[in-house]
């Protein structure tokens, strides 16, 4: 392989073609996550390089997630194009009866690396590798862990308080190489609009700030792109997982007063996305119980809503409770709610994400609201590789230039 790529230098060098022209052409396709960041944040005036990005290019009103509105689904489905039914990382919380001694969830490292979690979808930057292309990802979920023994050339256990200029610095270091060292697939999460939406609420001035923040970290990263000669031949495909509902204090549904008479029951998920193992003989009964409470709709699992894609996994509680938007489903209402949340229905406005796609094969133009799941084939047509099993549509793909 490497044989044939020094003789395709050798053959342009000799046309004319000077070495650093050749490094400029290798393309390159940068997926940046904007992790809680709404639509309507770009109507702030606080996001002048994104509105431009998405002036120069695809810009969509929204992106629809998959279900749940929930980050580490969302993510992983971005790069497998499968539902979470069928990738299998079906919430930031998760237990499995054939991982019996662990509980997934986002603050254990040793949860977040072990191999079994991840091993039913194959994540772009492996189908990459079986291409002989390679990925540099800066945080993302799945990027920690080893699948099917392998790892993105470059990637780092996620450290959240670096920065999100930090975080610029370091992805632009990693492309500072030459072309045949360099990844052919980049991934760059922000996470600081997430963290203070959910903090202070999605319509207060620290979120403003944050997009802010992040907003000054891309114009970074385009400029670096620049002075590297890289951007012209750089396809960016900018996404967010979900959006973000304002939830005030007073908006809690108490989910351990309506299931008390249970004793045994356990609640696994809560939020605005709650569910809890039960015994058979029992979901009946605690259904009626549940279906009291009126801000809140409650199902077993195999009787989800078909559009959710969702109740066939074995990670998935026996009784899932979603809440209207705005509320949340606390096992304590004597604690403080948390003032922004997602993971309410994804059709709902509040939760779509942003979508803004600029490169050198997309023609400028609006779309309505995208689903996130498609996103997945627009990577692989942008990276010329055939995707694995998936369950997305070409609806973003087939609006590439060929």
């Amino acid at each position: 392989m490497h044989k044939i790529l020094r003789l395709f230098i050798v053959i342009w060098l000799t046309q004319g073609t000077s070495y650093a022209q050749y490094e400029a052409l290798k393309p390159l396709t940068i997926l940046i996550s904007i992790d809680g960041f709404k639509p309507e944040y770009l109507n702030r005036g606080h996001s002048k390089t994104l509105l431009q990005l998405g002036e120069q290019g695809l810009l969509a009103k929204g992106l629809q997630s998959t279900f749940p509105s929930i980050t580490f689904p969302n993510h992983y489905s971005i790069v497998t194009g499968l539902h979470a039914d069928h990738h299998g990382i079906v919430n930031n919380t998760m237990y499995d009866p054939q991982i019996p001694n662990q509980v997934f969830m986002l603050s254990s490292p040793e949860a977040i690396t072990n191999p079994k979690w991840w091993t039913e979808a194959e994540p772009i930057w492996i189908t990459l590798s079986k291409h002989n292309k390679t990925a540099s990802t800066l945080f993302w979920p799945g990027t920690e862990v080893s699948i099917q023994g392998k790892q993105p050339m470059d990637w780092l256990p996620y450290e959240h308080s670096m920065t999100s200029i930090q975080r610029v610095d370091k992805l632009l270091s990693w492309l500072d190489r030459p072309a045949t060292q360099r990844a052919d697939f980049v991934t760059l999460y922000f996470s600081e609009v997430d963290t203070v939406g959910h903090g202070f609420g999605p319509n207060s001035n620290e979120v403003n700030g944050a997009v802010q923040r992040v907003d000054d970290a891309i114009h970074r990263l385009i400029k670096g792109l620049e002075q590297m000669n890289l951007l012209k031949n750089t396809s960016l495909v900018i996404v967010s997982d979900h959006g973000m509902a304002e939830v005030p204090n007073q908006n809690q549904i108490n989910g351990s007063q309506l299931t008390k008479q249970y004793p045994h029951l356990k609640w696994e998920w809560l939020g605005p996305l709650a569910g809890f193992q039960a015994p058979k003989e029992q979901r009946a009964e605690i259904l009626k119980t549940l279906s009291t409470e009126p801000r809140m709709k409650c199902w077993e699992k195999s009787a989800l809503p078909q559009s959710f894609n969702f109740g066939t996994h074995r990670r998935i509680p026996d009784i899932v409770c979603l809440a209207d938007i705005g509320w949340t489903i606390s096992a304590n209402i004597n604690n403080k709610t948390i003032p922004g949340q997602h993971g309410y229905n994804p059709n709902e406005q509040d939760m779509h994400g942003l979508l803004i796609v600029n490169g050198p094969r997309i023609k400028p133009q609006a779309i309505g609201i995208a689903q996130s799941i498609d996103v997945y084939l627009l990577l692989c047509e942008l990276l010329s590789i055939p995707p694995h099993t998936n369950d997305a549509s070409r609806a973003l793909a087939d609006l590439i230039s060929h």
